[in-house]
């Protein structure tokens, strides 16, 4: 699609703007800045847009992304004095970016009080609209907690297109074709309306522990732990210049090592609501790296999605980004240092009796990256973005992709339109398969 004049000009001041953020703390301030502008003033990078179903937004914000865990007190009811509720606002009084995206998990409320706690969190949502920032709530819950009829009910009655519910899909969902079924249609019909698989979560490296996922990123939809800060940066393959591609890794190896540069730099620069968070960004270092359209490459290259050869040119090209995105990772962490959660110092303590404590500091610099994690793949990747003759059945077949990831999300779920109600259900049943694949299950 031809973009205007305008919406070039835009789009060129929104990148000198975050460019310029993010080039604060950099020595070498001009040869960044200029790199940083280049690369965001194009298609193939940028933070991720917040995705309403009709769309990606359109500019650059910086997309910082955190989840609440709604856990009441003994007693404690739904009411505009209440502690939970109090806690809630809070972090939405303290957010002061346009289009900022919020999660908040009820897989913790009783069942006998489910409905009063949405009604109050509804009308808390409804205070917020005259006049304040566009701030997006994506209320998260288990698919084995008794309120999940009255969840999916609560969002199909509120018009607000802020308000949005994402299900985690436990194993016992497929127990009961009924709830299954209902679960699907809910959301292949509705828009703000997600289901995320639960329990997909691991390490990028042995030497960090894994956390117990308990609620969903409401931008990239997958699970984490709660009160967890995190960055959203999209590489589009699809927005690279072919001529580019056919230079070979150099210019890959370029793109990555800019890119992750400039999100760890933003990472800095990202407003948290709360003390707890801005710690967790620091100590952390969280960046879901999101690869997307992949289909759209693999259409603009005319190869044949349900080919063999197409499945394992595209893993390649995509096992050697993610090698790329760990590497300057690790590149970053020598020159900066791994990030602080790790104890780095402690972890060559521990290995200075068995390896002497030269080799132990080789095995850690060379396993401590800068971030938490990297690579995001979501199934909804492999489907073009725009209609094509090759019809989308065909496209699962790139769907084995997501295995490489080390966060799968469910982000890009716009193009869901795309799949007929049955082609839908097969993308999910497939992708929970290859997740269960993924961990040996």
């Amino acid at each position: 699609m031809q973009r205007q004049p305008r919406e070039i000009a835009e789009r060129r001041a929104s990148a000198r703007k975050l460019a310029e953020i993010a080039a604060r703390g950099e020595h070498d301030r001009t040869l960044w800045l200029g790199y940083f502008e280049r690369l965001l003033s194009g298609e193939t990078i940028g933070p991720l847009p917040r995705d309403l179903g009709d769309g990606p937004t359109a500019g650059h914000a910086i997309s910082g992304q955190y989840a609440l865990r709604l856990t009441p007190q003994a007693g404690e009811v739904p009411s505009v004095d209440s502690p939970s509720l109090r806690h809630v606002q809070g972090h939405l009084a303290g957010l002061d970016q346009q289009q900022a995206a919020v999660g908040i998990d009820l897989s913790s409320l009783p069942e006998s009080h489910f409905r009063g706690w949405i009604e109050a969190l509804s009308r808390e949502l409804e205070t917020r609209r005259d006049g304040r920032p566009a701030v997006t709530v994506n209320f998260s819950l288990r698919t084995d907690h008794g309120g999940w009829n009255t969840l999916l009910a609560a969002v199909r009655g509120n018009p607000n297109p802020a308000f949005r519910a994402t299900l985690r899909v436990r194993p016992e969902a497929f127990d009961s074709d009924a709830k299954w079924q209902e679960l699907v249609d809910a959301s292949h019909g509705n828009p703000r309306i997600e289901l995320v698989f639960a329990g997909d979560s691991r390490p990028l490296t042995e030497l960090m522990g894994a956390e117990k996922p308990d609620t969903v990123m409401p931008l990239s939809l997958f699970e984490a732990a709660a009160e967890t800060a995190w960055l959203g940066m999209q590489f589009d393959l699809s927005a690279i210049p072919a001529e580019q591609i056919e230079r070979g890794t150099g210019h890959l190896k370029k793109l990555v090592r800019v890119g992750v540069r400039l999100a760890d730099n933003l990472l800095d620069s990202v407003t948290w609501p709360s003390e707890n968070l801005r710690e967790d960004a620091f100590a952390n270092r969280r960046l879901a790296a999101h690869v997307t359209g992949i289909g759209d490459l693999v259409l603009r290259h005319r190869m044949d999605p349900e080919s063999p050869s197409t499945l394992a040119l595209v893993e390649r090209w995509l096992r050697l980004f993610k090698r790329q995105l760990l590497r300057e990772s690790l590149r970053l962490a020598q020159e900066r240092g791994p990030y602080p959660a790790l104890d780095a110092q402690n972890l060559v303590a521990v290995l200075v009796p068995q390896y002497g404590e030269a080799r132990a500091r080789r095995i850690i610099a060379h396993r401590s990256p800068r971030h938490r994690q990297l690579l995001a793949l979501s199934p909804f990747c492999v489907l073009p973005r725009r209609p094509t003759p090759v019809p989308p059945r065909a496209w699962l077949n790139l769907l084995p992709l997501i295995r490489i990831a080390d966060n799968v999300t469910m982000y890009g779920s716009a193009v869901r339109s795309m799949l007929d109600r049955a082609d839908y259900e097969r993308l999910l049943r497939s992708t929970w398969a290859l997740l269960h694949d993924r961990h040996g299950a």
